[in-house]
């Protein structure tokens, strides 16, 4: 892995573990609905392509693998410890299965969209954006 490599995937491993934190804070009071979940994975996209948008180098393919291997570390983390009321538990991982291959499928269309209205509006500042030479005007 080269060093912008690592870079990346230390800045996407903190983003992840703040969200996963949040997460667990939203879950102390022992609820969590699935417009919470959806919410959670919204802002866990965003956050993600944001961060992965501040390293300027390697093209957008890769980085949208950054992506999905974040989002798969949070399902993982975050989701899949669930316990879904009325599911036996002999039958949930089955469940979980196909709950984590739509997310990601989800999860592929939702990058694609923030990507497309950060593109339109503007990116967000980062604190670790690294500042970029000013293009020469013609």
């Amino acid at each position: 892995m080269s060093t912008d490599d690592n870079a990346l995937y230390v800045k996407f491993s903190e983003a992840i573990t703040n969200i996963i934190d949040s997460y667990k804070e939203a879950k102390l009071d022992g609820a969590i609905s699935i417009t919470d979940i959806i919410s959670l994975l919204g802002t866990a996209v965003s956050e993600m392509v944001a961060v992965a948008e501040a390293f300027h180098g390697g093209d957008g393919s890769a980085k949208k693998a950054a992506v999905l291997a974040a989002i798969d570390m949070f399902y993982e983390e975050v989701i899949a410890p669930i316990d879904i009321d009325k599911i036996p538990n002999f039958i949930e991982p089955i469940i979980d299965k196909g709950l984590k291959q739509l997310l990601i499928v989800v999860a592929d269309g939702v990058i694609d969209a923030v990507v497309a209205i950060f593109n339109k509006g503007g990116w967000p500042d980062t604190p670790d954006t690294p500042d970029t030479p000013d293009e020469p005007t013609s």
